[in-house]
């Protein structure tokens, strides 16, 4: 008897352990099977009709809204500390294109497009807009680079926030691609600002999403003094850019009137920063 029951309990753990085993396997193989559909999905890219904004709209499982030109997406309560955003009832945000830009790589054409995120809300004016107003408050940009193979699109990088620019919760920033040959591309954003009197223009620089150089470019006081008065200064940037040696060169001139004395000054500053040096410092 006590033989019996010691045989038929292991005979019943090897049955168990081997149908474990067996789900195991069939659990695994669900899971390569489904990770090898979500690569060949990616893999086979998009349709070549799709608009900038219908690729972002995949991008962000978001739902596009015609009449306000803007991909819809619920956010999480991450993503709306992360865009700075307030956690409403239904904890939605708000991505519009703003521009796509063509680089050529080569013989290959590399697209970039960059959109901007904010938390919007109808104001009790009736008035779709950033929830986020203040005079500092800016929008968070994004963007996603892809190139166009057989009539499909391909989509080499997405990042969804790597800066904010803007004023007053609104677009007041200019975009432009800079070609420096080899693969290297800068995002410059000329972002202007009036506050106290001076108006200026803080120009950034950034690459694959990172930020490589911020400078101020443009800058005077004319808010608060005459141009004949003392201490009145302004100066003014202009950038050239070699793509065979991948550097910028930038100058930057204007003038300062000294306080005590009067005298004019000319601000006349120039440097050549090489992009593979990590040391964009003006």
């Amino acid at each position: 008897m006590t033989t019996f029951r010691i045989t038929s309990h292991q005979t019943l753990t090897n049955s168990i352990s081997a149908k474990h085993l067996m789900w195991k396997l069939m659990s695994s193989l669900l899971i390569l099977l489904i990770f090898s559909n979500s690569l060949q999905a990616t893999t086979d890219g998009y349709p070549s009709s799709y608009t900038p904004t219908e690729l972002l709209n995949a991008l962000l499982d978001g739902h596009y809204h015609p009449d306000l030109h803007a991909v819809m997406w619920n956010a999480t309560p991450a993503d709306i500390h992360e865009f700075n955003g307030p956690l409403g009832e239904n904890s939605r945000l708000y991505s519009f294109v703003d521009t796509t830009m063509i680089i050529d790589r080569g013989s290959e054409k590399i697209y970039y497009t960059i959109f901007r995120t904010a938390p919007m809300i109808n104001s009790e004016e009736g008035k779709f807009e950033n929830a986020n107003s203040c005079h500092v408050c800016g929008v968070n940009l994004g963007y996603f680079s892809y190139t166009i193979k057989r009539d499909r699109i391909y989509v080499t990088t997405f990042k969804r926030n790597f800066a904010v620019h803007g004023s007053f919760g609104e677009k007041t920033y200019a975009l432009s691609m800079i070609n420096l040959g080899d693969g290297y591309e800068l995002l410059k954003v000329d972002d202007p600002y009036q506050g106290m009197g001076i108006t200026s223009v803080a120009t950034k620089f950034y690459q694959e999403g990172e930020l490589m150089l911020s400078m101020i470019s443009e800058e005077n006081n004319l808010g608060n003094r005459e141009k004949d008065q003392n201490g009145y200064y302004e100066f003014k940037t202009n950038y050239d850019y070699d793509p065979t040696k991948h550097t910028l060169l930038i100058k930057q001139i204007g003038y300062r009137i000294d306080e005590r004395s009067g005298k004019k000054t000319k601000t006349d500053k120039t440097k050549k920063l090489l992009l593979d040096s990590y040391t964009l410092q003006f």
